[in-house]
């Protein structure tokens, strides 16, 4: 019902718009900070973290953004000089949505958080595989081993697209031309990114970044994680990871010299 108003707001042009986007990445620590920035007194966050308005080709092509919009708060409830915000990590890997937003507005700020490519995808693997086994999820269960997993997008990778396996536990780790296509409509400035492992144990320091960069008065934010699984067997599947870290050095590397410094994914 609340939604249902917010779109009959929306379509008569009464709107709010995010003035940023956390864009990824899946498993990288976008819960987390989604869950942080929302308790800034000047940053109003959407009604529902991942909207996916920009990845969802159906709905984008209908052109109802008065929908997406619906999605965030009315402005008579915006603070202001508060900033309006959504996280979709989807947004990073969609061959088409960096174009999509910067035909939205090329003035978008966007954050990224990274994480160890090969961690990323035994994240990913252990959310479809065990979490999403009974809860309303369960139509994204990957029965697959991690091992089978990876192995069928190796045996595919030359020839599988966005669109045949959007899963792509191995591709989404190459970070490097994921920005690259960012990088051809935004200004690098206009990119925040911020690795997870700094924003964990740095928290503060990080966080302080953030608000220089959406602008927004400095406030003390408590660290907060989300989506951590119970299950852990890393141990079970150490060799497939450490194919994974052999696989991505290359790509890390680049991503190291597109970004102009490293981090500790060893």
């Amino acid at each position: 019902m609340k939604n249902t108003i917010q779109s009959t707001f929306c379509k008569l042009g009464y709107y709010s718009k995010p003035d940023f986007i956390i864009i990824g990445t899946q498993k990288g620590g976008t819960s987390g900070l989604f869950s942080i920035l929302r308790n800034h007194t000047y940053i109003e966050p959407s009604l529902t973290k991942e909207v996916h308005y920009f990845d969802n080709d159906e709905w984008y092509n209908e052109h109802k953004i008065f929908q997406y919009h619906s999605f965030f708060p009315l402005p008579y409830r915006i603070k202001k000089n508060a900033k309006v915000f959504e996280a979709t990590p989807l947004y990073i890997f969609h061959p088409e949505v960096a174009s999509r937003l910067y035909s939205y507005n090329p003035n978008l700020k966007l954050i990224i958080v990274l994480r160890d490519p090969a961690e990323r995808a035994f994240s990913a693997w252990t959310m479809r595989h065990h979490n999403f086994k009974t809860n309303k999820n369960r139509s994204l269960h990957d029965p697959r081993s991690f091992s089978d997993a990876i192995s069928d997008e190796f045996e595919n990778f030359k020839t599988e697209t966005f669109y045949d396996n959007r899963i792509s536990y191995v591709k989404r780790g190459i970070y490097h031309q994921q920005i690259e296509n960012y990088l051809k409509y935004f200004k690098r400035e206009q990119l925040l990114i911020i690795e997870s492992n700094d924003l964990r144990k740095h928290s503060d320091d990080v966080l302080k970044k953030v608000q220089r960069y959406i602008d927004v008065p400095y406030e003390k934010l408590a660290f907060e994680t989300s989506n951590k699984s119970k299950v852990n067997e890393k141990e079970k599947y150490a060799q497939d990871i450490n194919r994974l870290r052999e696989f991505y050095k290359p790509h890390n590397d680049s991503l190291f010299k597109l970004l102009g410094k490293t981090y500790d994914w060893t």
